[in-house]
Formats: C-alpha cells, sequence, structure tokens
C-alpha cells in the first residue's frame, strides 16, 4: 500500500515517520536525500533509541543501491563517477564528431562536457532513450531539430560505450532497479521516502518495485493540497505518485496533514509568507533584521550574535544553524571570522579537489613533462610541497629561474646551469660558486624524478601502461606518505575538517586512476593527450566530509538544506537575485527545446518555472525552520563595493512582522566586544583605556598586552641599538649606492642593507646591466688606447678591432650562456654594440681635442685599494666610504696634476645641484676630494680638483626626420652624448679639458651668455673647497642617523608625480602616507647656483648639514 502524507513544514511529517517506526518496531528502511541523511540517522537514533538499529536504517539512494548491488554482486563491474562519466563521453564525441552538425567543431573543454553528462544523465534519469528523441525529429521545429539531431547521435554513443565489451558501466540507479527485487532486500520492509522535493522517472520506478516487494511505502511531500503556487511541484508528484500506485495494482491512502493555527511570530511568518499579508499583533518578535557593510562585517556580527546566544546558557552551538542561498561567497569568510571569534563551524559543502596539492602537483608534472617544462607549470608542481624541495629550497631555485629565464629542456639535460646567481657579472666569487652548486643539486632532485616521468610516457604508448609510470612517480615522491603526514599534523593542530578532506585525497587519487585504466585500457595517446584526458578527468571530483565535533553550528546553503527544525537560524545573504536566486542557464536544452520535447511525450526534469517555484519552495523551508529565533543579514556592498539591494524577503518580513528590530551597521561595530581577540584589537586602539585596563586585569592576557604596547611604542623612524649593531655592525660600510638610497629614503636603505631585500627580476639587458656592460667596454678600450699612445694614434679600423675585442671578452667572461639565449635579445646585443661604438668614437674625439689624458681607470678606494676608503668619525659613529671611479683625467701644469673624475652613467640622470644639496649623486664629488687630499701619494704630484662629469653611457636613440644631414645628426647626437656636472671655471684649465670650450663647447656642461662669459657648470677653487666640507657634513649626518637608528620613511619628492617612491622596489612593503606623522616626503625643489652656495656657506658656518 502507498501511503501520502502531505504537509506544509512543522506539520509533523518526518516525527511522524519516526513515531511509526518506532511504534511498529517492525523491519523499516527510511530513503533520504543523499545530503540529508546523515540528520535523518541522528533523528532516528534519538527518537527511536539505540534499539533502532537492530530492525531500522536511513540510507541514501545511492547506499541502497551499492548495499543491493553487495547482495547480487553487481559490485564486480566498477560504477562510473562523474570523472568516468567524462571520459566517456569524450569518448563518444569524438566517435561520432563527423555525423554533428550544430555541434560538429566540439569543444573539448570540460564546461561543455560536463553539459553533456548532466543531459545524459537527466536522459537516463527520465528514461528516454535515443530512439524516443529520433522518434521526435520529424515533429521538431527551428533549430531545436537539428540541436536533437546531434543529441540524440551523442547520447547513443555514450550509452553503446557504457556496455562495452559486454561490461556494465551503467549508474548505481539503473542497476539498482535491475536487481532490487531479486537481492530481497526491501521485501517485507516499511519503507519511507522523507525530504524528497520530486522524483525522476527512474526514482518512480523504484517506488514501484518497492510497492510490488515492501510491506508498505509511505511517501512525505511538502505541500497544502494546492492553495500555494510554490507547492505546485508536490501536487505533480502527488498526482503521479497516486497514478503511479493504481498502475502498480496497489491502493493509495492520501493524508494532507492539517497546518495548526499559528501560535508564535515564527509560525505566523512561516504561514503567511506566501499568502495574505496579515500583520502580527505581538508586540516582541524573535526575528531580527540587519544591514551590514559587506559580507566581512556581515559574517562577524553573526558570529557575535551565536557567541551572546550560547552564553545565555539556554542554547548550544549544535542548535544554532546559518544558511546561505550562495555559501560560495560566504564560505572564506565564516571559516576566518568564525575561528576568530571561537564560534565552531561545520561548514556543510563539497570542498573542490582543484584546490588541493595533489591535484596541483599531478597538473603541474603532467603539463611540465608534455608542454615542455614552462616555469608555470614547474612551480604549480614545486610549489605543492609535495614535489621533493622545501619551501626555502623552491624559493632559492624559483628566484634563479626568473633571473635566467630557465625553461624548456633546460631542466633536464645533463649538463649543469652555468650563470652566475648575482646576475651578469665578470667572474665568481667563492660564495657564488657555492650558491650556483647549490642550485644545480636542487635541479637534479627536481629533474630527475620528471626526466624519467617524460621518458616513461613516451616509451609507453598505451594508456594503461602510461598510467603505470605516473603511480611509478608517484611512489617515488612517497606522496601516499606525505598526504598521511599532512592528515595527522592537520589533526594535531586541531583541524579536523581539513584533516578528514586530505584522508580522503590518496584514495580518492587511486579511484580515479584505476577507472582511467578501466575505461581506456590500452588505448594509444600520446603524452600531452594522455595528461590532458587525465586532468579532465581530476575536475570533476570534490571533497565532502561528516561534521567532526558533536557541538558546532551547522553552515549549510538552503538548497543542501536537511529541513530539520533548528532552535535558531541565521539566513544570510538576503540580496536581491540571490534570494532566491534567478536561474539564468538552461543548460544544453533552453526552455524551447524542452517544450517542444513536451509536446512529443518526452518529460523532462523540471525547469524554468518548475524551478523557481523549487527554489521559492527552499525558502519557505527554511523560514520554517527555526523553532525560537530567525536572523536575517544581508551586505549593502559587493566586494567591489558597488551597492546592493535586500531580497523582498526583507520587505516581506517587515510587513508580517512589525515590530521586527532592524539593525545597521554604523561603523562602530560594538558586537567585536562580545569575542576576546577582536575585542582585544579595540582595546590597542586606545592603550589606558577602559577595555585595555579590563583586559590588563587578567593575567591571562598580559602576553598579548605587553606585545601590543611594545608595538604600539614602536615607530618605523626608529631602531635599537642592538638591532643596529646586529644589521649594520660598529663600523658602517658605505658605497656610492648606498648613499644614495639613505639620502633618498631611510627606510628603503634599511630594507635593502639592512633586512637585505631584494626584489626578483629577470636576468635581462636592464639599464643596471647595460651600464655595466658599456662600463666594462669603455674602460677596456680607453686603458688600451692609452697604452698606444692615445686615441689620436689610432685609425678607424684599429679602434674597431679594440671594439671587438673588448665586446667579446666580456661576453665570454660575464655571459657564458649567451648562445643559448633568443634571437631577440641577440639583436638588442647587436644594437647595444653599436651604441657603444658611438661612444667610443665620441670619447675617442674629445680626449682628441683635450689636453688631459686618462691616468687611472676603475680607481678603487678602500680595503685592498689603491687608495685608502673614506673615513668620517662623528659622535662616536664610524663611517666608510668605499668604491671605484670608473676613469680619472689629468693634466700637468706648472707642477699641479689638475685632475677630474669621469662617471659612466647608464641612466639618463645629469648632475643637479638640487640633488647634491639634499645629498643625492655626491659619490663623484667625494672621490674628486679624497684624490685631492690622497692623490699625492699615488700620482707624486700634488692634486688640484678640476671638477666631475657624467658621461653618457646608454643606448642612445636620436630621432631625427628622413634625409638629414650628416652634421644635424652628429649635433643632435653630441647633445644626447654631451657631459653633465661641475668644473673648475679656470679659463686655463677649461681650455685644456676642451680646445674650444671658451668659444663652442662641445663636450663640456658650459653655458655661455652673449658676452662670451660663463653662466653654468663652473666653480671656483675656493667654492670647491667649501663643498668638499659640504659632503663631508653630509657623511656626518649619514654615520649619526645610522647610529641612531632612523629608519623613517622620508623619500624625496620633487613632484606628486616624481619622488623617490615613484619606482621604489620596496612600495609594496612600506605603504608610505605623507599625512602620517611619522611619514614625511623631502621636497626636492630645483635651486639656482647662487642658492645652492648660499646654502653651502650656511650649513658650513652651522657646522652641519641645513
Amino acid at each position: 500500500m502507498l501511503h501520502i502524507w502531505m504537509g506544509r513544514a512543522n506539520t509533523g511529517k518526518s516525527a511522524r515517520v519516526l513515531e511509526q517506526i518506532r511504534e511498529r518496531g517492525v523491519p523499516a528502511l527510511l530513503l533520504a536525500p543523499e545530503h540529508a541523511s546523515h540528520a535523518a540517522e541522528l533523528d532516528l537514533c534519538r527518537f527511536c533509541g539505540p534499539a533502532a538499529s537492530r530492525y531500522a536504517e536511513v540510507l541514501s539512494l545511492r547506499l541502497l543501491a551499492s548495499r543491493v548491488l553487495a547482495l547480487t554482486g553487481g559490485l564486480t563491474d566498477v560504477p562510473l563517477d562523474a570523472g568516468g562519466k567524462l571520459l566517456m563521453m569524450q569518448l563518444a564525441l569524438q566517435e561520432v564528431a563527423g555525423q554533428l552538425d550544430v555541434y560538429a567543431r566540439p569543444s573539448r573543454k570540460a564546461p561543455f562536457l560536463e553539459e553533456l553528462v548532466e543531459l545524459c544523465g537527466e536522459l537516463i534519469a527520465c528514461q528516454v532513450q535515443p530512439e524516443d528523441l529520433g522518434d521526435a525529429l520529424p515533429f521538431l521545429e527551428g533549430m531545436s531539430a537539428g540541436k536533437i539531431k546531434d543529441l540524440s547521435l551523442i547520447y547513443a554513443a555514450y550509452l553503446g560505450h557504457l556496455r562495452r565489451d559486454g561490461r556494465d558501466r551503467r549508474d548505481l540507479m539503473e542497476r539498482l532497479l535491475e536487481n532490487l527485487e531479486k537481492s530481497g532486500y526491501a521485501a517485507g520492509k516499511d519503507v519511507y521516502l522523507d525530504g524528497f522535493t520530486y522524483f525522476t522517472a527512474q526514482e518512480l520506478d523504484l517506488i514501484a518495485i518497492l510497492l510490488r516487494v515492501s510491506r508498505s511505502v509511505t511517501v512525505t511531500l511538502l505541500g497544502d493540497g494546492g492553495s500555494w503556487e510554490i507547492f505546485q511541484q508536490g501536487i505533480q508528484t502527488r498526482d503521479r505518485l497516486i497514478r503511479l500506485a493504481s498502475a502498480c495494482g496497489r491502493q493509495c491512502r492520501l493524508e494532507v496533514l492539517p497546518a495548526p493555527a499559528p501560535q508564535t511570530a515564527l509560525e505566523h511568518l512561516s504561514s503567511h509568507f506566501f499568502g495574505p499579508m496579515v500583520p502580527w499583533e505581538g508586540a516582541e518578535t524573535p526575528v531580527s533584521l540587519y544591514r551590514a557593510d559587506s559580507i566581512f562585517h556581515e559574517t562577524e556580527y553573526v558570529a557575535a550574535e551565536i557567541l551572546s546566544l550560547v552564553r545565555t546558557g539556554r542554547y548550544r552551538f549544535r542548535d544554532i544553524a546559518v544558511a546561505a542561498r550562495d555559501l560560495d561567497s560566504y564560505s572564506a569568510a565564516i571559516e576566518n571570522v568564525f575561528e576568530r571569534y571561537g564560534v565552531p563551524v561545520y561548514l556543510s559543502r563539497r570542498s573542490d579537489i582543484l584546490e588541493k596539492p595533489v591535484l596541483s602537483l599531478l597538473a603541474g608534472a603532467l603539463d611540465a613533462v608534455s608542454g615542455g617544462y614552462e616555469y608555470e607549470d614547474m612551480f604549480r608542481y614545486l610549489k605543492t610541497g609535495l614535489g621533493g624541495l622545501t619551501d626555502g629550497e623552491c624559493d632559492r631555485l624559483e628566484n634563479y629561474v626568473i633571473q635566467w629565464d630557465i625553461h624548456g629542456a633546460m631542466w633536464v639535460r645533463d649538463e649543469d646551469w652555468t650563470a652566475n646567481p648575482a646576475g651578469w657579472r665578470e667572474g665568481f666569487t667563492p660564495e657564488e660558486t657555492a650558491a650556483l652548486e647549490d642550485i644545480n643539486a636542487l635541479r637534479r632532485r627536481v629533474g630527475g624524478p620528471l626526466g624519467r616521468l617524460a621518458a616513461g610516457l613516451k616509451d609507453r604508448p598505451g594508456a594503461r601502461g602510461k598510467l603505470e609510470v605516473l603511480w611509478a612517480f608517484l611512489e617515488e615522491l612517497h606522496l601516499a606518505d606525505q598526504l598521511e603526514g599532512r592528515t595527522a599534523r592537520l589533526e594535531e593542530l586541531g583541524e579536523l575538517q581539513r584533516a578528514a578532506e586530505y584522508a580522503q585525497l590518496w584514495e580518492l587519487l587511486c579511484g580515479v586512476m584505476d577507472q582511467f585504466a578501466e575505461i581506456l585500457e590500452d588505448a594509444p595517446l600520446d603524452t600531452e593527450e594522455f595528461a590532458r584526458l587525465l586532468k579532465l578527468v581530476l575536475t570533476q571530483y570534490d571533497v565532502g566530509t561528516i561534521p567532526v565535533s558533536l557541538d558546532q553550528v551547522q553552515a549549510s546553503q538552503i538548497t543542501r538544506n536537511d529541513r530539520h527544525r533548528i532552535k535558531v537560524l541565521f539566513l544570510l545573504g538576503a540580496n536581491d537575485h540571490v534570494l532566491p536566486a534567478v536561474q539564468t542557464s538552461q543548460g544544453l536544452l533552453n526552455r524551447e527545446d524542452r517544450e517542444q520535447l513536451r509536446r512529443e511525450g518526452i518529460e523532462l526534469s523540471p525547469s524554468g518555472l518548475d524551478l523557481f517555484h523549487i527554489e521559492l519552495q527552499n525558502l519557505y523551508a527554511a523560514l520554517a525552520q527555526p523553532t525560537d529565533r530567525l536572523v536575517v543579514t544581508w551586505p549593502a556592498a559587493d566586494l567591489n563595493g558597488s551597492p546592493l539591494r535586500p531580497s523582498f524577503v526583507v520587505g516581506r518580513i517587515k510587513t508580517l512582522l512589525p515590530a521586527v528590530w532592524e539593525g545597521v551597521d554604523l561603523g562602530d561595530r560594538p558586537y567585536r566586544l562580545r569575542a576576546p581577540l577582536p575585542a582585544l584589537e579595540l582595546a590597542g586602539g586606545e592603550r589606558g583605556g577602559a577595555l585595555w585596563r579590563y583586559f590588563a586585569a587578567d593575567p591571562r592576557w598580559s602576553a598579548s598586552l605587553e606585545a601590543m604596547d611594545r608595538a604600539a611604542s614602536m615607530h618605523r623612524g626608529r631602531l635599537s641599538p642592538a638591532a643596529v649593531e646586529s644589521l649594520y655592525g660598529r663600523s658602517y660600510r658605505m658605497s656610492a649606492s648606498r648613499i644614495d638610497k639613505i639620502n633618498s629614503c631611510h627606510f628603503a636603505y634599511f630594507l635593502q642593507y639592512g633586512l637585505r631585500a631584494r626584489e626578483r627580476v629577470p636576468a635581462g639587458f636592464d639599464a643596471s646591466q647595460v651600464g655595466t656592460f658599456l662600463h666594462y667596454v669603455l674602460e677596456h678600450v680607453t686603458r688600451e688606447a692609452a697604452a698606444r699612445g692615445g686615441f689620436a694614434s689610432l685609425d678607424s679600423g684599429e679602434l674597431d678591432a679594440l671594439l671587438d675585442r673588448a665586446v667579446s671578452r666580456y661576453v665570454e667572461t660575464a655571459m657564458p650562456s649567451f648562445e643559448k639565449r633568443d634571437e631577440r635579445f641577440k639583436y638588442l646585443f647587436g644594437r647595444l654594440k653599436k651604441t657603444v661604438g658611438t661612444i667610443v668614437e665620441n670619447v675617442a674625439e674629445e680626449l682628441g681635442a683635450s689636453d688631459f689624458v686618462p691616468v687611472a681607470f676603475e680607481l678603487s678606494f678602500g680595503e685592498d685599494g689603491q687608495l685608502p676608503a673614506i673615513s668620517i668619525q662623528t659622535g662616536g659613529a664610524a663611517l666608510t666610504l668605499a668604491g671605484k671611479v670608473d676613469r680619472v683625467d689629468g693634466w700637468l701644469k706648472d707642477g699641479k696634476l689638475y685632475l677630474r673624475v669621469i662617471d659612466y652613467k647608464s641612466g639618463k640622470k645629469a648632475f643637479d645641484l638640487a640633488d647634491v644639496r639634499h645629498g643625492l649623486n655626491i659619490q663623484m664629488l667625494l672621490y674628486l676630494f679624497a684624490l685631492e687630499r690622497e692623490g699625492p701619494a699615488l700620482f707624486g704630484e700634488k692634486v688640484v680638483p678640476a671638477g666631475v662629469l657624467y658621461l653618457p653611457a646608454r643606448d642612445v636613440l636620436v630621432t631625427q626626420r628622413r634625409g638629414v644631414t650628416r652634421e644635424a645628426l652628429r649635433a643632435a647626437l653630441d647633445k644626447e652624448l654631451r657631459r653633465s656636472g661641475m668644473v673648475l671655471g679656470e679659463p686655463e684649465v677649461l681650455q685644456a679639458m676642451e680646445h674650444s670650450a671658451l668659444e663652442a663647447p662641445r663636450f663640456l656642461p658650459l653655458t655661455l651668455g652673449r658676452d662670451g662669459s660663463i653662466t653654468k657648470g663652473i666653480a671656483t677653487a675656493e667654492e670647491l673647497g667649501k663643498l668638499s666640507r659640504y659632503v663631508d657634513s653630509i657623511l656626518a649626518e649619514i654615520a649619526r642617523d645610522l647610529r641612531a637608528g632612523v629608519i623613517a620613511a622620508d623619500p624625496w619628492a620633487r613632484s606628486e608625480q616624481e619622488s623617490a617612491c615613484t619606482y621604489c622596489e620596496f612600495a609594496s612593503a612600506c605603504h608610505f602616507m605623507d599625512e602620517d606623522a611619522e611619514d614625511c616626503a623631502k621636497p626636492l625643489r630645483p635651486v639656482t647656483p647662487a642658492e645652492f652656495w648660499d646654502h653651502v656657506e650656511l650649513t658650513i658656518r652651522k657646522g652641519g648639514k641645513a
């Protein structure tokens, strides 16, 4: 006999089922939807007592099929899961691709295959055969006819593959129908189906069999007989069941359970929500509304409210549920916020295996060996932590790979990598040699297993053979042991849900590989196709867990709600177009297609309006779930800040419950005081305040308060003396680049030279590398020219030979992997060679028109240098400056050696008095004045400072119109290559530097007035003497700042668009804010020569930097 119990929510349908099972005490079988089976099992145990398991059990339809097939031997054939079905669909699609019209070029991507599998599953569940679709074809119109014709071919091929080679790969439901009756599993039992919204044709056939073999069948349905439109699906299902009972020759008894008159505001809400809008007359209501600023603050409010409820003593965490229509948008916030608030929660959701390291490991390894060992694939594989390297080892290897653009077979060749880990440079230090050996050792550890995997996949053409090779690769990595270890560590940390997910991964992976071999057997596949198919299959799996604790809040999606009563429900995300959700996709068959098939007698699953009714039914069931309290919340804006509207649910609640409480997030968020950690964060905002004193009175928080106190008292602008000594030592060793960095910004200096932070950049020929190359060539060419009597003694052929020799020597010593670089790099390098030729020619012309001659190249100051380091002692702080001068030119006149310092500048930076005023780009001046002091001992003559010059050593591009004359082109080049700097303004010295300096200077940075006077670019000997004392004061101030531990963010700034921050590699770590009390930009304004020298004079008088 068939019993149909129909009623609205809370009419006692489920309780009546349990009561009848307990009272009868005969063998009973309670069937529930998959997501509700666990809760139903708990209810059975609570209601019927511990003895219930002797005569009653709760099963999902999938588990019922497994039990039945275990009795009949049907489990010997491995059933297809989602991945196996996708693989079968791929094979079916390939088989009929040539016969298709609408899908003549079918996509090989997972979403299309998933839609095909889903449609075929729907056709199977609705017991539609390919022939049924074929019979309907003559009566179909428009695009529907061509689409259905193609789909019928694909469907037929798919079914054929399911039964290929005499094997039964049909889904469990089909095999359950075939074996249930002969198994005797349901014979003589009372069978109950509780919690189902509707039944497919397959499920109706199952009920028909149960009617034949069981003692009775009872079905519960949500509905009230027809007064509410949202119950139409239940009414249709009722009618189908009545017709089914009649067709089976069984009696059917329908009972509509009456809904009791509402006694509470919650009952009134559920009774009238989809009916007449009759307001509740009660003064108080257990329903509240809350509008938050964002999803995060919404979740915070909910967590705080849950804590308050539990602290009343009336509720346990398990008495409270959290539900959302779009749980994926909330899951991360729930996990994070609930942990901070100390609220235990179980998220009833499936975890995507694509997020798990195991899949990243497999996908990365397969993509690497099939796609040429590209960077993204290699480090997707290695960063899982399962590829054999620690995090630190992986970082070191990645730095090198990014730096030298390692890719392709370079990973697996027998030869070691040879490029310097420090970048383009001549030779290796011992530390760099050791670092390279370490990198190569890591490469061999990575490349060995991958090389063996690639070779094995190539040698084994069949799918099964390739799987054996992949299995050996996983065993070599000890993947099973690693997963077991991670599971144990997660359990130790108390992360039981993640541990439960990890515990499933190895078994799931083994099942995937078994099914892959079962379906494809020894089908020939190349490595790329094998990798694509295996990854395609893996995308179909997810990981689910059951609750790991008895007392925790249940968080679930409304569509997966088990509909059991709960004392308190928090309904999150009550926004328009989210609650209820609007179905935008119908799958491969749209509404018109389905309607045409229905007219031809082919009924498919609910769609369109029926789906919307089911959506509303799920909403109704959720609103009817709580017995004590309902809280509805929603965010006012999405993650991008765009405004969101509340759902119609909010308006209806306000109408039905006029006394409902509505809260609004005003920004103060006092609910944070309900949990220790959020409250402690608030206390830190007002040290010494009432909240701070509250925590201070509890010894448990003393360590946290002390840490917060220390952090609050620390300023970015100061390091402790101990930290200064640890980072920089007792004597501060500086270089030119360090001086520029510290005077550009103290915080950037601290990061680069204190913490030794480095940006990961490719070892391309950027500005610094171009500069290194040009420096090298200019030095060697100029040195050899000087050794041969100067540039004037060389013809153009000899000069070209010197240039070629210098370039070749650089490539041999600093670029050992030059031949392995791509053609674009070689082209750019060739263009750079032309540039250096232009610069060398310009230098040759300059020195040919000058009495100054090179007297030193790469002149070094400091330990092991030709000259001692520049030293400053001030206030107990000692600073030494070491470095190299690119070139020193000299002119001996009347027993005095006039020296000028030449710096090859690879960028477009020019000598600027404003820079010098702020201690920037002063290294040439420091070297010049050091030569004045130390030069006599080196050169044997009295030294007179004659100036400093920047020589542009960069890739020079001159834009000119077509047909430009040689003279105009030369003038343009001269302008680009003209030196900048400051020189001694004595006419005799200027003419010695450049013979035409006083009439038409070509190389020197001089500006002539109309009267022939020099107005820019010169300084007197007295001014140079003052400037010497000024730059010494800058060094002294640097020493004092280092000793004081200054690390303030104080970048120079010419404007909002141009400052030290503009291209700073540390911007992401600094977060400079000019309005912050500790952050202050230093304005770098242009100065006239008069203003500059006045500032120098004032600083010297004050005895320090102004």
